[in-house]
């Protein structure tokens, strides 16, 4: 797990290290979500366009496939 400390602006904006840009492919533009949990922790996630959602998804046929061979390994380990 990389850390790495951040200074906040007056205007409470923070830089996102390069390193860490470039490996969640974060760009110009992007949003976040920023939450806390019950411990006070705070995380950073990546918003995925529904464009690129689009494009990481499964055909209805695909979907089929992935599910008839799931179900078919599951007879086999029934025998």
């Amino acid at each position: 797990m990389m850390q790495k400390s951040v200074k906040i602006t007056n205007k409470g904006m923070i830089s996102i290290p390069a390193k860490l840009r470039k490996k969640h492919n974060l760009r110009d533009g992007d949003f976040v979500v920023i939450s806390e949990n019950e411990e006070g922790v705070m995380q950073i996630t990546p918003i995925i366009p529904l464009q690129e959602l689009k494009k990481q998804s499964a055909t209805v046929e695909e979907f089929r496939e992935i599910y008839k061979k799931a179900r078919q390994e599951e007879l086999d380990l029934e025998f």
